[in-house]
């Protein structure tokens, strides 16, 4: 099932996505739910961020490719990093750099949003508090990062986290092909099946030291070849099986 939040008449609204068709979602989106009517067509949607997050949690550094291209140890556990709420960015809707930094990269990710309160579950039933994946991209302040050896303002600046298009409910996270594009230009290309901590595994890694509720997004890490993008360039991330995630470089 293809889940999308769309913009309903100045309010936000759940709906179920079949063919080219928007259908109203009626009852609880974390609990039972049905099909409604027909709301509009896809073309006529404005769509938002297909998640509604608490918290919105990033594995860095999950991609062995990753650590072989920057000489990097392998972490014994999931390297973790927050981005505040202020980052998320709606399909379709500008992505900033800004003008304190010179490095802005772009990372493809599959993102996992949750459907249950999360807390101490095992890696072998940590898939049945997902509701749902969809297309990420985790906007880097590259070269703020030797400045103060921090990502908080490399990571969590406002508008770093566009999200979407979709949200599809029956997806098997492993052996996922990942691709990242700019300006039409394919500079990532990856496989969750590279992945050095798995989703179910940083799902209930993170629910080892706090529950995460319903709405909540987690990121899993981008494959190697993020690179960086100016202002005006048009970043694409493709997930397969989920669709594309498009938005635009502007200064902040």
């Amino acid at each position: 099932m293809r889940l999308v939040r769309i913009d309903w008449k100045g309010n936000s609204k759940w709906g179920i996505l079949e063919a080219d068709s928007v259908f109203s979602l009626d009852g609880d989106l974390y609990g039972d739910f049905t099909r409604g009517e027909r709301l509009c067509a896809l073309s006529e949607a404005k769509l938002l961020a297909p998640a509604e997050p608490a918290a919105i949690v990033c594995c860095g550094a999950n991609y062995w490719a990753m650590l072989e291209h920057y000489h990097l140890e392998v972490p014994k556990e999931p390297v973790l990093f927050f981005k505040p709420l202020c980052t998320l960015v709606n399909p379709g809707e500008d992505t900033y750099t800004l003008p304190i930094a010179h490095d802005t990269r772009y990372e493809a990710e599959m993102c996992a949003v949750m459907k249950r309160r999360a807390w101490r579950v095992t890696e072998a039933e940590a898939l049945d508090y997902v509701l749902g994946y969809t297309c990420g991209n985790d906007m880097t302040l590259y070269d703020l990062l030797a400045l103060d050896g921090r990502i908080t303002r490399t990571k969590g600046y406002y508008k770093s986290a566009p999200l979407g298009p979709v949200l599809v409910t029956d997806l098997d996270p492993v052996g996922v092909r990942i691709q990242g594009r700019v300006n039409g230009e394919t500079t990532q290309q990856g496989n969750t099946s590279d992945q050095i901590f798995s989703m179910a595994r940083v799902i209930s890694h993170i629910s080892q030291f706090m529950p995460l509720t319903p709405g909540d997004v987690v990121f899993a890490g981008t494959p190697v070849g993020g690179r960086h993008v100016d202002v005006g360039d048009v970043i694409e991330v493709e997930v397969d099986g989920i669709g594309v995630l498009k938005n635009k470089v502007v200064m902040g």
